[in-house]
């Protein structure tokens, strides 16, 4: 370490998420999404089951702090999958999940 200089690293708390959704084994993506991922609200089911809900909130949310201290790469799709926590699709939940291979794989 350098003197007078200060390194701040989450990786406790990332590899905590990645055990938490069962993603430690995971194949890791290169990126945080895939290009040209389109997501809106004609996707939303409004009739999922309670336990979608909550696993694709928790997804997100947990996202939300690694933002907010150390990982702006992830911004842009926190900022997209964060739209839809109210009523999340399929689809939503394959971009979050694409951001946890991405988060095993940096």
């Amino acid at each position: 370490m350098d003197k007078g200089t200060t390194y701040l690293s989450q990786t406790h708390y990332t590899e905590e998420i990645l055990r938490t959704y069962n993603f430690q084994n995971v194949t890791p993506r290169l990126t945080p999404m895939q290009p040209n991922t389109r997501l809106n609200k004609d996707d939303c089911d409004k009739n999922r089951a309670p336990d979608f809900y909550r696993r694709y909130r928790g997804m997100v949310s947990s996202l939300d702090y690694l933002i907010t201290m150390t990982r702006a790469d992830l911004a842009w799709a926190y900022s997209k999958l964060s739209k839809y926590l109210q009523f999340p699709e399929k689809n939503h939940m394959l971009v979050a999940k694409h951001v946890l291979r991405y988060l095993r794989g940096t």
